[in-house]
């Protein structure tokens, strides 16, 4: 798949916090601390691959309940 810079650091990230196991938790705002990126380019990168089959968004964090968790799809098939 074609990827931008941002959305190719946020699924690298993903990919590599998924440790074997093909679902990654983290934060968006640590996601965006690591990917030197602002949130907003996070958020954007997320959506982006999501529409791409990449990623997918399976629970959504919040605040006192702990990050979000994405399932990480390294072909693009959802």
């Amino acid at each position: 798949a074609d990827l931008t810079g941002a959305e190719t650091k946020v699924w690298l990230i993903l990919f590599r916090d998924t440790k074997g196991t093909g679902t990654a938790r983290t934060a968006q705002t640590d996601l965006a601390h690591r990917a030197g990126l602002s949130r907003r380019g996070v958020q954007v990168a997320l959506d982006k691959l999501s529409a791409k089959g990449l990623v997918q968004l399976v629970r959504r964090g919040r605040l006192n309940a702990g990050p979000s968790t994405y399932r990480v799809h390294p072909t693009g098939t959802a």
